[in-house]
């Protein structure tokens, strides 16, 4: 088996990042240092099944094997972590300082029968995308694999088990595609949370190259594409990225990785006054749904002072809405969760401002 050696970014300890590996490479590790693997599995049960992180606690593990699993694995999270309430109690924003004091943040949204974490893969994000706040604070660094995975075990660590995952945080997963796709085989491990894949959905803003891989790794996961603007002639002016991953050959790309599975696929489209909710714009958001087979989610633009755009009116958004369904295409309306604590779509990264 080929380990993983992924230490903390801060580089101020040689021990491997636990949450980094797979179960079958933490067995491995401990076999290499002289532990029985069953040590291993019982280890993984302590800390995903019992949310306990200090191998002291361990208790049907002998102490010199405790002693061994603490020399051997970091267990830390994050440098600190704050947690923010919505009013409405529906939502939870977990503000994570990692190790290099980057800030990275992920959102915990409540339902009565399951929980969805929204997830980051970057610090920042180089895509800058205007509507998208995260966009304004820039590009930091990627995401371990670790930082990926804490960020779910520290929500399951204050009490929200979580069912489903969306990687809509901050950043573009394909960006970061070795680390985003170790962090699900991580995540959906029978041996970990044992999350059903069918439960995670990969945001992307339209970059080529990742789906392109995805087809060539024969990865399957339900994708979320953020279009923007279905107008490629005017797309570049609030997505940046349409100029090196033009949306009309992204489509071909996804069309083909569509016919090599039956995941769903779903349509973000943010609403900004008077830029894309026009007649014309939703038109053609409708044609590429019919051509993609798609769902649409639209989402009104959650506001703030540093994005030069606003929302449409509740009563043009039931409109566009209704004019979809008219079309017979399959459409959501994404309704505020967090807004007010700046933990809604789009508006990821206050802490960095």
């Amino acid at each position: 088996m080929t380990q993983s050696h992924e230490k903390r970014i801060d580089g101020m300890t040689t021990k491997q990042t636990f949450f980094g590996l797979l179960p079958e490479e933490v067995k491995e590790t401990c076999k290499d240092r002289g532990i029985p693997s069953f040590i291993g599995d019982q280890v993984l049960h302590w800390v995903y099944n019992k949310n306990i992180l200090d191998p002291a606690k361990m208790r049907n593990i002998a102490k010199k094997n405790q002693e061994i699993i603490a020399e051997i694995f970091d267990f830390s999270l994050f440098k600190s972590v704050s947690s923010l309430m919505s009013h409405e109690e529906n939502a939870v924003k977990n503000n994570c300082v990692l190790f290099d004091n980057n800030i990275v943040e992920c959102v915990v949204l409540k339902e009565k029968k399951y929980n969805t974490l929204c997830i980051s893969s970057q610090c920042g994000c180089p895509v800058d995308c205007k509507f998208c706040l995260t966009g304004v604070i820039g590009f930091k660094r990627q995401l371990t694999a670790h930082e990926i995975v804490a960020q779910v075990v520290y929500s399951h660590s204050i009490g929200y088990a979580i069912t489903n995952i969306v990687f809509m945080g901050m950043g573009e997963p394909l960006l970061n595609y070795e680390n985003v796709f170790k962090s699900i085989d991580i995540l959906t491990h029978p041996k970990t949370y044992n999350i059903s894949k069918r439960n995670i959905t990969v945001s992307t803003s339209g970059y080529m190259a990742g789906v392109e891989r995805l087809i060539k790794d024969e990865r399957f996961v339900n994708l979320a594409f953020s279009v923007g603007m279905a107008d490629p002639l005017r797309r570049e002016q609030i997505m940046p990225t349409e100029k090196r991953n033009p949306i009309l050959t992204f489509i071909k790309v996804v069309k083909e990785y569509q016919s090599m599975h039956n995941r769903k696929l779903t349509l973000e489209y943010t609403l900004l006054e008077n830029v894309n909710d026009s007649e014309f714009d939703i038109k053609s958001l409708i044609n590429l749904s019919k051509y993609l087979n798609a769902k649409i989610n639209l989402i009104n633009l959650n506001p703030h002072p540093k994005i030069p755009y606003k929302p449409i009116s509740v009563k043009k958004l039931h409109q566009i809405r209704d004019k979809i369904k008219k079309e017979k295409c399959p459409v959501t309306v994404r309704y505020k969760k967090g807004q007010d604590i700046s933990a809604a779509c789009g508006q990821l990264g206050e802490s960095y401002l």
